[in-house]
């Protein structure tokens, strides 16, 4: 009777190891999809036209805050933290 479940339990082992390595394989190749798309990505936004646009744009919202009702600091924290937003 014992005997019986050794096949059993010998193909179930089998199939758990068959299916973490098929799990691994494709989140290797998920990894180095996503490697490659950041990597075109930062290669893209590191374009002189657009870094100095994005500049342009961060100075416009700071001066923006100024005249309105916030101090230099305030609207300063408030540039960096929008920012910091989009980083994410």
């Amino acid at each position: 009777m014992k005997n019986e479940y050794i096949p059993i339990i010998a193909i179930l082992a089998f199939s758990i190891g068959n299916v973490n390595a098929q799990q691994q394989k494709t989140l290797n190749f998920m990894n180095e999809q996503q490697s490659e798309q950041l990597f075109n990505q930062t290669i893209a936004l590191s374009k002189p036209k657009l870094v100095k646009a994005q500049a342009e744009l961060l100075r416009k919202h700071y001066t923006a805050l100024v005249q309105s009702v916030f101090t230099k600091d305030d609207a300063l924290q408030l540039v960096i933290a929008l920012e910091s937003q989009h980083k994410d």
